[in-house]
Order: C-alpha cells, then sequence, then structure tokens
C-alpha cells in the first residue's frame, strides 16, 4: 500500500522546493507538479490520489482556481483536503479550498495548517 503524500502545485521552482523541504522535514511524503496540468495528470495517471493537495492560484495556462473546481467536481478527488498558497486575493473562490494562506508566508504556518488537515505519520517504535 502506498504511503499517503502530499502534492504541492506551482510553477515557482523555488517556492515548490521551500514547502517540499519544510514538509518533508517533519516526515510529510511529497510529490510536486510545476503546473495544473503536470498535476491533473498526476491525479489522473491511476496512482493512489494524494492525502492533501497544495496549490498556488496564478499560473499560466491554468488557473488554481480551475484546478480547485476541477477536483471538487471529481467525485474521487472532492474529498481531499486543498490548501491554497498564493499572493492573489482568494475572493469568492476561497470557499473551494479548506485554508487559505497568503503569500508571503512563513514556511511554519503552511506546516501548521498542513498538519491540522493531514497529521503526519506516527513513528512506530522499533
Amino acid at each position: 500500500m502506498a504511503e499517503p503524500f502530499i502534492l504541492l502545485v506551482d510553477d515557482n521552482p523555488e517556492t515548490l522546493e521551500l514547502m517540499s523541504m519544510a514538509l518533508k522535514a517533519e516526515g510529510f511524503q511529497v510529490r510536486v507538479a510545476k503546473s495544473v496540468f503536470k498535476a491533473v495528470e498526476q491525479l489522473h495517471d491511476g496512482s493512489p490520489a494524494p492525502a492533501l493537495i497544495v496549490t498556488d492560484l496564478l499560473m499560466p495556462g491554468t488557473t488554481g482556481w480551475d484546478f480547485m473546481k476541477h477536483i471538487r467536481d471529481d467525485a474521487a478527488l472532492r474529498s481531499i483536503p486543498v490548501v491554497v498558497v498564493s499572493g492573489a486575493e482568494p475572493g469568492e473562490g476561497a470557499t473551494l479550498a479548506d485554508a487559505v494562506l497568503q503569500k508571503p508566508f512563513e514556511m511554519e504556518t503552511l506546516v501548521q495548517t498542513v498538519r491540522r488537515l493531514f497529521p503526519p505519520p506516527l513513528a512506530i517504535p522499533l
């Protein structure tokens, strides 16, 4: 059985790296997608779905809101918690997200938000 993971979606490689490092340091498994199109491919490639998605809003080609609408309209995906991280004002679409973090934000804030929506796996004593 595959270990639960977080899917990070952002077109900025530095932001992806920072979020990935912060979450991995806390014990989370992480996969990344550099665009909404890559994220949609991952969600429909037959592999297990993520336990949580963190997505930017403003990306080339299509927006994070379009991505969230896609998730919420798909019965197999709609229960996945979504955290939006963006410098854009979330507006009415914020109702599609489980949490919204305004950029710039502290990585600890991201970790706390993710932990609230998806606790890290418990360590098994040896």
